[in-house]
């Protein structure tokens, strides 16, 4: 066993004292706090991995209700082949049972980051609204740039008609939105394409295949709600109609993140 499996197992033993869970799959909540930090250099990411999903994933047990850590990997997209822990909360009062700051720190995750202090926590925007969120293998995030003069506006545009149109668009795949409230990109947004699962994905945007006619069918209702949504974002941060069916919904800058417990 080398030194990187050895780690892994401490820093697990570590996670699950402090009553974090590691769950093999997601439910999107209130509270999403993802790690801005890569891995240290000299850890085997394959390897870590490969451990992790194969040997130590199957074995790990809900330890704190309401909070859990999750492990992806990036298979498209700008940050395509990196990895990401990200720790969910299902309600905003499951995620004061953690620390404040980076839940990523005090949980041994020191040993294979560089930067384990680095995080990002996000609210969803008008949380209060939804009756269930979906369970999730892909988190396909798409920085969006917001207009800062035009931000509360569009936290209301948000919840009076973006969540209620495309927060339930179909039963595989929503757009949730998030706001950034503590951490490095305070202020920011993001949005959220929760899709079930790589096949699913692959019924609307197959791999090295034009978007299918699924996708557009499912876009179309929303052409005049997606004009709605451009003038609240900076110019040429987002897709213009001519980029694909779900044009203006979709950033420029983006990734799918697939959960590794899948």
């Amino acid at each position: 066993m080398n030194n990187v499996i050895k780690t892994t197992m401490s820093l697990l033993a570590i996670m699950s004292a402090y009553g974090v869970a590691i769950a093999q799959e997601m439910k999107m909540g209130e509270v999403i706090i993802v790690s801005n930090s890569g891995l240290k250099k000299g850890v085997n990411a394959d390897t870590l991995q490969a451990y992790i999903t194969k040997e130590v994933a199957p074995s790990w047990n809900k330890a704190k209700p309401g909070v859990s850590m999750h492990w992806f990997r990036a298979d498209r997209g700008n940050r395509k082949g990196e990895f990401l822990f990200v720790c969910g909360a299902t309600k905003l009062s499951d995620r004061k049972t953690l620390s404040p700051g980076s839940p990523f720190t005090n949980t041994g995750l020191s040993d294979v980051l560089s930067n384990p202090d680095s995080y990002t926590e996000y609210h969803l925007i008008g949380a209060d609204k939804f009756k269930s969120l979906p369970v999730v293998g892909i988190l396909g995030i798409h920085y969006i740039k917001v207009k800062p003069d035009r931000s509360k506006e569009f936290e209301k545009f948000v919840i009076d008609k973006l969540h209620p149109a495309v927060g339930q668009l179909l039963p595989d795949m929503q757009l949730l939105y998030y706001k950034a409230v503590a951490g490095e990109n305070t202020g920011s947004y993001i949005t959220i394409f929760a899709i079930e699962s790589v096949a699913a994905r692959d019924k609307y945007w197959p791999s090295g295949a034009p978007e299918t006619e699924l996708l557009k069918q499912t876009f179309r209702p929303f052409t005049g709600l997606a004009a709605e949504l451009g003038p609240y974002l900076v110019e040429g941060s987002y897709l213009k109609p001519e980029g694909g069916a779900a044009a203006y919904f979709e950033s420029k800058e983006w990734t799918d993140f697939i959960n590794q417990g899948f």
